[in-house]
């Protein structure tokens, strides 16, 4: 799960060209578990907190990090509970990074605004010609 120094050192280092190509969320092959995992969870937090239009670029960006953070987290539980060795010190660095993102999110789900008018709103507005 995780990289060491040299493994980044061999992936951030630019190519021939001296460019290095930063790779995005939308860079993603949506097929794959990992990235379902990731996009339905952003989704799902994005909805919780009022839906994408009405989230700021800074909770977006936040939302995708959750959610990295939460496919990454997945994948160890399950590497743990097949029996297999996980760094729980990883795992919980990990948890802890998640935990201080989503309170920084808020963790209470929030409504759409609704902007329905009542039945009696909307009589008064639509009859209010008809009674004079």
């Amino acid at each position: 799960m995780a990289l060491d120094a040299a493994e980044i050192d061999a992936e951030s280092t630019p190519k021939a060209g001296g460019k290095v190509r930063l790779k995005t969320l939308a860079d993603l092959d949506r097929r794959t578990t990992a990235a379902r995992v990731v996009f339905e969870l952003r989704d799902s937090l994005a909805a919780d907190l009022g839906g994408k239009p009405n989230l700021s670029v800074m909770k977006l960006e936040l939302i995708d990090n959750v959610a990295c953070l939460g496919a990454m987290l997945k994948d160890a539980a399950a590497n743990y509970l097949e029996g297999e060795p996980i760094d729980i010190n990883e795992f919980m660095a990990l948890t802890n990074a998640q935990r201080r993102l989503l309170a920084d999110l808020g963790l209470e789900r929030r409504a759409l605004k609704d902007i329905t008018p009542s039945l009696k709103d909307y009589a008064a507005t639509k009859y209010a010609g008809a009674a004079s």
